[in-house]
């Protein structure tokens, strides 16, 4: 056995004495080197990403300090501007009070174990509510911040989950209420009262939020930054936790802006799973989504689902909710699925999502923190040798205070393997929600590229013809093969 280093990264890798490259081996590197090796890593894309909590505690109580809003020094919250009394005081407060800015930290993140006598559960998802007048009107700011940092690990697509017209569309489904679960004329009611106008203001508010972001960045001058490189589209968020009629109204909304703005690619439901109302709804909340899809077949969805432990649901709970994503809503993704192997037949059901080609979006810090899951206790390992797709995403990185780098070094460090992290990276853009054709006929496994780009993927540029064509052609293609460039260049350093 030789060894020689990764150059330009420092790392070591394996060749086998007969002079054939190996892959290198991740399970031998230090901390350091784990940390430059995967930070260099060309990975793919980002498929599971909550841009609203994906901006760290800084950043926003700086944009709090900017917009003149007040801190709550009581329940530790930004809150619009205000008059200073008793519990309140003008967020520039913490430029001298370094108490108050470090216990805003804690409570914007999950650094903090037991902050307040909090669950990591209860301390991540009541972050939002505290920090959320922060990111109001900040949506461009946002995006650039988490798309720079993508650029800076050398990662070039984003999905980024969004809730367009939000408070507007539930507004719209609660005046039309609740039609005792007919959904049909649920959604000619909703269209009656002119849910569907709301279409034309989400896209111009796509159109401000790009526009900033662009600005931010200084896309097109010369010292743009590595951002303005990243290719975004957007899934609708739509809320859960809320009455049927307003959830519905949202996806239907969702619906419609998919159909009418390519950017926006899929539907996503969030909010707490084991949120009382998420329980209560969860079969009918499968229900909406098969119906205004028809099964995913003219919108995509990437559910959540899954992301339970007995710790915060029952038994019962834990049988099913993948399943009837997969089986009722019709879902191509599913995300964390943290619960599976305690689904009713789980090896049927990973098997079935392993021959429908349905990826998890794996969470790995995200479910330690908030379920308390983590190392062989999580399915990652348990997935991947039954053939589901996965890939490793953030999930909220800004409240967990990691980022997509830090995911693919922490999966290596509990087992996985280089050749699962490219499989992991090369995931994100096959199984994303991106147009056309891809470049490989076997996607999870890349063994077989697709025929008109045979003996080509990992080169600079495609040979005129079918390839070239295809790339040209398809959404998905293209940045399959900016990745494979990269990882070819990447790979190369061995040499």
């Amino acid at each position: 056995m030789i060894r020689r280093f990764w150059t330009g990264v420092g790392l070591a890798v394996a060749l086998v004495a007969s002079g054939a490259q190996a892959a290198p081996d991740v399970a031998k590197m230090t901390s350091g080197e784990l940390t430059a090796f995967s930070r260099a890593m060309p990975k793919g894309g980002e498929l599971h990403n909550h841009l609203s909590g994906a901006i760290f505690a800084e950043t926003l109580l700086a944009w709090a300090v900017e917009d003149g809003l007040c801190i709550n020094v009581k329940t530790l919250s930004v809150t619009p501007p205000c008059q200073p009394g008793e519990d309140l005081k003008p967020a520039s407060a913490i430029r001298t009070d370094e108490v108050l800015y470090a216990a805003m930290i804690d409570s914007f993140s999950v650094r903090h174990a037991g902050f307040r006598d909090r669950s990591g559960h209860d301390q991540f998802f009541g972050a939002f509510g505290r920090f959320g007048a922060a990111g109001a009107r900040r949506e461009g700011d946002m995006l650039a911040n988490v798309v720079d940092n993508l650029a800076r690990q050398n990662t070039f697509y984003l999905e980024a989950m969004v809730t367009p017209q939000g408070v507007a569309s539930r507004v719209k489904g609660a005046q039309v209420g609740w039609k005792g679960g007919d959904l049909a004329a649920q959604k000619a009611a909703n269209t009656a009262v002119g849910l569907e106008a709301l279409v034309a203001v989400a896209m111009a508010e796509t159109d401000v939020m790009e526009a900033r972001a662009r600005s931010l960045m200084r896309c097109g001058a010369p010292d743009a930054m590595p951002g303005c490189q990243v290719t975004v589209r957007y899934l609708v968020q739509t809320s859960r936790a809320a009455p049927p009629e307003q959830t519905f109204a949202q996806l239907q909304l969702g619906v419609a802006l998919i159909a009418a703005d390519k950017r926006w690619v899929g539907l996503q439901m969030v909010a707490p799973e084991d949120h009382p109302l998420s329980i209560t709804h969860y079969s009918l909340h499968m229900r909406m989504v098969d119906f205004l899809t028809d099964h995913g077949r003219t919108t995509k969805a990437a559910l959540h689902a899954g992301e339970l432990s007995m710790a915060y649901a029952t038994p019962e709970e834990l049988r099913y909710h993948i399943a009837e994503a997969v089986r009722v809503a019709g879902a191509r993704r599913i995300g964390h699925g943290v619960d599976l192997p305690l689904e009713t037949d789980a090896e049927g059901l990973a098997a079935e999502m392993a021959a429908k080609g349905i990826l998890v979006e794996v969470n790995l810090s995200s479910n330690d923190a908030i379920l308390g899951v983590s190392g062989q206790a999580h399915p990652y390992a348990w997935l991947r040798r039954r053939g589901v797709p996965v890939s490793l995403s953030t999930d909220d990185a800004g409240i967990l205070r990691i980022d997509l780098s830090h995911e693919y070094a922490r999966a290596a460090d509990e087992g996985a393997t280089y050749a699962d992290l490219r499989t992991s990276a090369r995931n994100a853009i096959a199984f994303s929600f991106l147009t056309g054709e891809g470049l490989w006929a076997d996607p999870g496994a890349y063994r077989h590229p697709a025929k008109a780009c045979a003996r080509q993927i990992g080169k600079a540029e495609p040979k005129p013809g079918g390839c070239a064509d295809l790339i040209a052609a398809s959404d998905k293609a293209r940045e399959q093969w900016r990745h494979e460039r990269l990882l070819a260049t990447f790979e190369a350093a061995a040499r």
